[in-house]
């Protein structure tokens, strides 16, 4: 064979390989597509649907007055950009409608007017046309989420998040049809057989955790999914694919859609 067809066959092999274990892998844009517009807001989780990723995963609190609203934080103080601070759990859904999270200092002016969506809001944007995961942030505001999910009729697309094992257990219990996922920042083979013992679909591990061949495929050995956070090297992408993991969280969706 000369060098000429020994490069084709290998380019086609190569090719063929990255192809079939990409198409297992979910790109999840983290808080929407983080990269290029502020964290958990309409407009970055309508730049993740423009790209074509998998899902946009989300943050929920709940506000004094019981509104689901979609924010990382405890409170306003870090993403607002119009100098409001406070609480979320000590602000009314009225209070936030004054709160302006375009992040400034990183995007300039460009998303001055974002304001904080409520979790209805960033479902309905996302019905029909891109999955989400649902992160719970707080306790006792499942059933509420749940409630929502089966209300919006979207109980197949969705994934529901979150670090408390007592949230993951009663939200499967609320709706068996739910698929969930219990994250964990340091993960190992008995943290695998917590997640099967309340049911879960998935696991999702940080950065603390390591990867092997053997906790992939334990968990795949248990139906359960590995996912991890917050992957936006294509170096550690790649591994990660390698090794078959289900999902990848991701503020750089676009890197990852190139190497599916």
């Amino acid at each position: 064979m000369n060098l000429f067809f020994k490069h084709i066959v290998i380019g086609l092999f190569l090719s063929s390989l990255i192809s079939c274990v990409n198409t297992q892998t979910y790109v999840i844009a983290h808080r929407g597509y983080s990269d290029k517009a502020p964290e958990n807001t309409l407009a970055a989780f309508q730049k993740a649907i423009d790209i074509g990723a998998d899902y946009y995963e989300l943050d929920v609190h709940k506000t004094k007055d019981n509104k689901l609203v979609v924010i990382h934080d405890k409170s306003v103080d870090r993403t607002c950009s119009n100098n409001k601070t406070g609480k979320i759990t000590e602000l009314n859904f009225t209070d936030l409608q004054d709160i302006r999270v375009g992040f400034s200092e990183k995007f300039g002016e460009t998303y001055q007017n974002e304001k904080i969506p409520t979790l209805k809001e960033s479902l309905e944007l996302a019905k029909g046309k891109i999955k989400v995961c649902i992160e719970i942030k707080v306790k006792d505001i499942e059933k509420q989420v749940v409630q929502l999910v089966e209300e919006l009729a979207m109980v197949n697309e969705v994934i529901i998040f979150s670090f408390n094992y007592e949230t993951v257990k009663n939200t499967k219990i609320l709706n068996p049809k739910l698929q969930t996922l219990l994250l964990i920042d340091n993960a190992n083979l008995q943290t695998i057989d917590k997640v099967k013992a309340i049911n879960a679909n998935a696991i999702g591990v940080g950065y603390n955790t390591k990867i092997t061949e053997q906790l992939v495929t334990y968990a795949h050995q248990n139906n359960i999914k590995v996912f991890k956070w917050t992957v936006n090297k294509e170096k550690e992408m790649i591994e990660l694919i390698n090794f078959k993991l289900d999902g990848l969280i991701t503020n750089k969706p676009d890197l990852l859609l190139k190497l599916k």
